[in-house]
């Protein structure tokens, strides 16, 4: 169906070809903002995916969702080409009322995507936000900073906004119907596709984005302890993390690291070791997954967000664990 209204105020922006993960997450976000999902349209650049969007995107109350197409651009995933797409796509349906917020996913992408888009636009780039909201006079968004410590807000009060937030899992509504699907040709001159080299890390775990069990440890363990957890991780079918002043210790890879300034990781069960909890590494982990600590300081913060704990040494309770998981 040709495109024949303008945008909603509100609009959410993800690449099909990135999965459903990040169409699911762009979906929360746009709940966690918008009073009701009707008033909201969703834009795909590319049309990689575009029928699972639709039905997820319907099942989350989307009335509508714009496939953006151009000559080239069909299997092209790369956010500075999403950007060029989203941005011609607006400028020919922008009508009267322009957009005033663009949500794209979370994570380094999407956060490359939403600064491209402004950059593209003229527009407000926002960065990782921690909750958006929309006001008669403009947009409001909350932000973290010095490793969590502290908070900035930020009122724009003109102009687009565009910004990455995370807010958990949609809400799915399997009786709702399918979005209806419009679609929007652009002519806009793309980058020329990268070239990569590939080489490989000698990693042999899977990556701690997409596990559902991570074996996480910290400063309170040693290059033994770590062994312990990698044996952990891979009799349990799961991957091994870490967090920062373990990396520093130069105990596990700069790619494994959890937190603020490292991964993301959304796993059903979080096993963190020698782990303290600070805010700057908890922001690295889902609030849906659900965490088991293991520390010898019964006052750790970890204690207060884990399902389960355990106050103890490490040396004592992993060879116990590594004895259950061969029985």
């Amino acid at each position: 169906m040709d495109q024949t209204n303008q945008m909603s105020r509100i609009v959410g922006v993800v690449p099909g070809a990135w999965g459903n993960e990040a169409v699911e997450t762009t979906l929360a976000a746009l709940q966690s903002v918008c009073g009701d999902m009707a008033d909201c349209d969703l834009l795909v650049p590319g049309d990689a995916g575009i029928e699972q969007v639709r039905e997820l995107a319907g099942h989350a109350g989307i009335k509508r969702v714009h496939c953006i197409t151009g000559d080239g651009a069909a299997d092209r995933a790369e956010p500075d080409v999403a950007a060029r797409l989203v941005s011609e796509a607006l400028s020919q349906t922008g009508g009267s009322e322009p957009a005033t917020l663009i949500l794209t996913p979370p994570g380094p992408d999407g956060e490359e995507l939403a600064a491209r888009v402004a950059f593209h636009m003229n527009g407000n780039a926002l960065g990782r936000c921690e909750n958006v909201r929309v006001e008669d006079h403009g947009v409001v968004a909350t932000r973290s900073a010095w490793g969590g410590r502290k908070q900035l807000v930020l009122n724009v009060s003109g102009g687009l906004s565009v910004a990455s937030m995370r807010a958990g899992k949609p809400v799915l509504d399997s009786s709702r119907s399918e979005a209806e699907q419009f679609a929007i040709d652009v002519n806009v001159e793309l980058p020329p596709e990268p070239s990569l080299d590939q080489e490989p890390t000698g990693e042999s775990l899977p990556p701690v984005e997409s596990a559902r069990f991570v074996v996480s440890g910290g400063r309170g363990l040693n290059e033994e302890g770590f062994a312990q957890l990698e044996q952990i991780a891979r009799k349990a079918k799961g991957t091994l993390g870490g967090s920062l002043p373990a990396v520093d210790a130069g105990l596990v890879p700069v790619v494994r690291q959890v937190g603020i300034s490292g991964k993301f990781v959304t796993p059903e069960l979080y096993f963190a070791v020698g782990i303290s909890g600070t805010p700057q590494h908890m922001a690295g982990v889902s609030p849906d997954t659900r965490i088991v600590a293991i520390n010898k300081d019964p006052e750790a913060p970890i204690f207060s967000m884990a399902e389960a704990g355990v106050v103890g040494e490490w040396q004592q309770l992993l060879p116990e664990i590594l004895k259950a998981l061969d029985d």
